[in-house]
């Protein structure tokens, strides 16, 4: 027993924790950086989101229903995350799709309040991205469409972090 005013000899096995800990603290914000890591490359993102729009496009126009509007709402919530992405270049996946998957499912819940309808009647072109009618199924493609996104970003990020560095 130490008396109060005399330190205490740190023993070999205190040393060692402590250094473990230390490390263990190392690791833990070096792995914090490392997933904020590099940003994206705007150019990329932007070409993704270019290529994601006109599938979009040709998935709805083309494509009969429901596979045409079920694509449509997957590659709707898809150019919503890449555009999340682009504008928040350092975000991370989960937050970019969180971000994505709100404001796709306020765009539904806007449908099912009728004020969806009422824009869409004022600026005919807002239908694109208000679309018209409200649907559980879009809730769920909406989902599946950032999950799916949320996914292949954090797949290029760990990408990313392994040629960088």
């Amino acid at each position: 027993m130490t008396s109060p005013g005399r330190p205490r000899a740190t023993a070999p096995d205190d040393a060692a924790a402590s250094r473990s800990a230390s490390a263990a603290t190392q690791r833990s914000r070096s792995a914090s950086a490392a997933t904020r890591g590099r940003p994206r490359s705007r150019r990329a993102v932007t070409l993704v989101l270019a290529a994601t729009v006109l599938a979009g496009l040709l998935v709805a126009t083309q494509v009969p229903d429901p596979w045409g509007d079920i694509g449509g709402d997957v590659l709707y919530a898809v150019a919503t995350y890449v555009l999340v992405a682009l504008v928040l270049a350092r975000v991370r996946p989960v937050v970019a799709g969180a971000v994505a998957l709100v404001w796709c499912w306020a765009v539904e819940a806007a449908q099912a309040t009728g004020l969806a309808t009422a824009v869409n009647d004022a600026v005919p072109p807002a239908a694109w991205l208000l679309g018209s009618t409200f649907a559980v199924r879009d809730l769920v493609c909406y989902l599946g469409g950032v999950a799916a996104a949320c996914a292949a970003d954090a797949w290029a990020a760990t990408r990313r972090r392994r040629t960088s560095g």
